[in-house]
């Protein structure tokens, strides 16, 4: 089993990295080791409409989604679990 640091270690070395997460395609863009997180951003070719603090539409951006990268036990994740499984066999295979 991996220690906390060695995994957080192993998931910093796909910063960068595209995957696919409920269906939609999104790329790893930071780990939050001290929240226990990490960050992915869409990679949707057309970005949802972001709004400004009143409410107005502004601008087109991607969105980001924040997930959990350990249960309550300590655990890694299944959704990290399954991501870095997705990204090692990528290395493995090209």
């Amino acid at each position: 089993m991996q220690t906390t640091e060695e995994l957080l270690a192993r998931l910093r070395a796909h910063l960068g990295r595209r995957c696919q997460h409920a269906g939609r395609h999104w790329r790893l863009v930071e780990v939050l080791a001290a929240d226990g997180r990490l960050v992915l951003e869409s990679r949707d070719p057309k970005p949802p409409i972001q709004t400004d603090q009143y409410g107005n539409p502004a601008f087109r951006a991607p969105e980001h989604l924040e997930l959990a990268l350990f249960t309550e036990a300590g655990e890694p994740t299944a959704d990290l679990a399954r991501l870095l499984r997705a990204w090692d066999d990528i290395g493995d295979h090209g």
